[in-house]
């Protein structure tokens, strides 16, 4: 991992509070896809790999899960510390697991961040047999139509090193990273659809949170998110997205 990617995916701190207002959190039913996969129970051990300030975590708490949440940005940390959450702080390549195993081991919108070619045996050593992992993002689809053009015009215009808003990745590197790791059962994917609706504010405030809209030079960032802004309004002044959450599970043989 480069340097600049390590700092990528650190910047979140600086607007941790906005990063909590902003962020969609998960469905009920991604939980409970989790829950089911995994045939877990109250009081269940779980451990979280990059929690953030806490847009899954509470959901697995209120389900009754004993989470541990590992949070290497102190800023993150701090809020979902204060919803009474126990935070480690730490990065997942470097932490050293305790004795008890876990019964979940799991990352939202995180492992991508996870670095070492080791981090899929290291998921499943912190894993008792049979337990379950599970790694899954929102991802938001394309607008479509006029108001998708002229939102890609305006990335064209002011970052066109981020090559739109609206670009799809693949996440097929996270069945094959499971498939090769010899500790894991072979993976299956899941997929929970949802939608919100933002207005202007919300969507800029939105996009204020993304790691490669933080790197941007403040200038930069500022004329992008208001021309952005410019575009929702000329077409009514909200967005309505719809959220695929992929999903990734698999089991410790």
């Amino acid at each position: 991992m480069t340097g600049d990617e390590r700092e990528q995916r650190l910047v979140f701190g600086e607007v941790a509070e906005q990063y909590d207002v902003a962020r969609p959190s998960y469905p009920d039913a991604v939980f409970d896809t989790i829950i089911d996969f995994g045939a877990l129970r109250r009081g269940d051990r779980a451990l979280e790999i990059g929690a953030g300030t806490g847009k899954a975590t509470m959901g697995f708490v209120a389900r009754g899960l004993d989470v541990h949440a590992l949070e290497p940005i102190p800023e993150m940390g701090a809020l979902l510390r204060a919803k009474g959450v126990r935070v480690e702080q730490g990065l997942f390549e470097s932490w050293v697991a305790p004795a008890q195993p876990f019964r979940l081991v799991y990352g939202a919108q995180s492992w991508h961040w996870v670095g070492g070619d080791d981090r899929y045996e290291r998921a499943a050593a912190a894993l008792e047999p049979g337990g379950t992992v599970a790694f899954f993002w929102n991802k938001g689809r394309a607008w479509g139509g006029a108001l998708q053009a002229d939102n890609d015009a305006a990335y064209a215009k002011f970052a066109p090193q981020l090559g739109g808003g609206s670009q799809q990745w693949s996440l097929d590197w996270v069945a094959e990273g499971l498939r090769a790791c010899e500790a894991f059962e072979p993976p299956v994917r899941r997929t929970v659809t949802w939608n919100l609706s933002y207005t202007t504010a919300q969507w800029v405030r939105l996009l204020g949170t993304h790691s490669d809209h933080r790197i941007l030079p403040e200038e930069q960032r500022a004329l992008l998110h208001a021309e952005i802004g410019d575009v929702i309004d000329r077409h009514g002044g909200r967005v309505d997205v719809t959220y695929d959450v992929e999903i990734y599970l698999s089991r410790r043989v």
